[in-house]
């Protein structure tokens, strides 16, 4: 019983021992904790990042030439009568000799140095002289209406009638269209050349024609002829009966133009049923008809009409506005 009991006592020291020294440990890991003026930290070190430098190659102009000396051969030349081997190398028996060059240049161009022939009795080739660039001042070129082109189209000397529509059909015509056809036949006086010919007719209550007979193209005809175009309304009266195109067509026959430009809306007042077969025939004798007319579309009775004047006397018809 003895026995029992001291070895019971040992075991029981022996677990409060354990206990003890589990519980100090416990107690010494966790008490830091619990003050609340306490902080835990660990502290790494950043390594900071590597930076590659990347040096820039020198730009090419920049690159001086460079020179070297060669102390010693690098270089061998075989010479062989042996075939090509499948490496497609010669081979030799023994290198040729070689002596080592004092001093290379590597900016020389490496060639064949130049060699001058001169042969007997071959004719002398004189060398070109180079002549200074000029620069030649741009020419501007003025813009062509189709009037224009037209009338540079025909060969030879034109006697050519500007014939303008202003009866009481035409009374209501805008300001701006009136004047856009006006400007369209001065500008085309600026482009006759010095053998052709012009007159100018208006009609409405009565025909009025510029001059008896074609002014020649000058200077002064041009500019006198393009001041009486812009004001041509007031070369007519506006009572009276009314004139129309074709009888403005039969007067100007008389004269023999080559080319009549004619500005209407194409309604003939002395036809009481407009035949395109009568209206075709009041182009005779009045050379090719340029006929002119705004404000109306292909399909409009007057455009039919000033169509056919043009068919018949291969002339041309322009819709300004088309």
């Amino acid at each position: 019983m003895k026995s029992k009991s001291s070895k019971s006592l040992f075991i029981s020291i022996a677990l409060h021992a354990i206990v003890g020294v589990i519980g100090f440990f416990f107690w010494f890991s966790t008490n830091p904790m619990r003050d609340v003026t306490g902080i835990n930290a660990v502290l790494i070190s950043e390594e900071k990042p590597k930076v590659r430098r990347i040096t820039p190659p020198k730009r090419p102009q920049v690159q001086q030439p460079t020179t070297r000396t060669v102390s010693e051969p690098r270089l061998k030349i075989l010479t062989s009568n042996a075939p090509p081997s499948h490496r497609g190398v010669v081979s030799a028996a023994e290198p040729a000799p070689f002596q080592p060059f004092g001093e290379l240049n590597v900016g020389d161009t490496v060639g064949p140095a130049t060699t001058t022939v001169e042969f007997e009795g071959a004719p002398r080739v004189q060398k070109s002289i180079e002549r200074p660039f000029v620069k030649k001042p741009k020419t501007e070129t003025r813009p062509k209406s189709r009037l224009v082109k037209f009338i540079e189209a025909q060969e030879g000397a034109q006697r050519i009638v500007y014939c303008i529509d202003l009866s009481t059909s035409m009374q209501n015509l805008p300001e701006a269209k009136l004047r856009k056809i006006v400007n369209l036949m001065r500008d085309s006086l600026t482009f006759l050349e010095a053998h052709d010919s012009f007159n100018i007719m208006a009609f409405s209550a009565e025909l009025v024609v510029y001059q008896g007979n074609f002014v020649p193209v000058t200077e002064d005809t041009v500019s006198a002829g393009a001041a009486y175009l812009a004001d041509i309304r007031a070369q007519l009266r506006a009572k009276g009966t009314d004139q129309d195109m074709l009888t403005a067509l039969t007067a100007i026959a008389g004269t023999a133009p080559t080319i009549v430009v004619l500005f209407s809306d194409g309604i003939p007042t002395t036809l009481e049923s407009p035949d395109l077969g009568l209206v075709g025939r009041h182009a005779t004798g009045n050379g090719r008809i340029f006929a002119m007319s705004i404000g109306m579309a292909p399909n409009f009775p007057g455009a039919v009409m000033l169509k056919q004047l043009a068919n018949v006397s291969e002339g041309e018809l322009w819709l300004v506005d088309r």
